[in-house]
């Protein structure tokens, strides 16, 4: 009976990462328009339920979506004080070495660009957290080089 007991546990774990990695069949999820999941919808739930280095790959998936991703800001902020090491070497095709899931966040929002900006703020004046105010401010640092911001900051 408790060997039973263990193989359901290890069966719901492997359908567990099945669902939150993506892998496996794909299934229409409705919205507002009718058509399938938005990818980036998916992608945000990932940074809520996922491991730290689910929510890693799906901060830099995110970023890569530039702009179109701006939806994500709120909850890529909430992650900057997060100082877990992460391998980006499973998501990222150049050789990085560690980093922490913070400093991931924060280059995912230099790379959505201006709509980072009041959040990142925010957060260098309000956070409690050290680690969260040290990203944001090489995340503006970032933003400021590629001309994202405006004088009127």
């Amino acid at each position: 009976m408790l060997e039973v007991k263990k193989a359901s546990l290890a069966l719901c774990a492997a359908m567990a990462l099945i669902v939150l990695t993506g892998f496996g069949p794909k299934r229409a999820t409705p919205t507002l328009n009718g058509g399938e999941s938005d990818p980036i919808v998916r992608h945000i739930s990932l940074l809520r339920l996922g491991s730290p280095q689910q929510k890693a790959a799906a901060a830099y998936w995110l970023g890569q979506q530039r702009a179109a991703a701006a939806e994500a800001v709120s909850p890529l902020v909430e992650l900057l004080g997060d100082s877990t090491q992460v391998d980006p070497a499973q998501y990222r095709q150049r050789h990085l070495d560690k980093m922490t899931l913070g400093e991931e966040v924060a280059a995912a929002l230099v790379n959505i660009g201006h709509p980072s900006i009041e959040p990142l703020i925010r957060v260098l004046k309000n956070s409690p957290q050290v680690e969260a105010r040290k990203n944001a401010a090489w995340a503006l640092g970032a933003l400021h080089d590629t001309g994202a911001t405006t004088s009127d900051i």
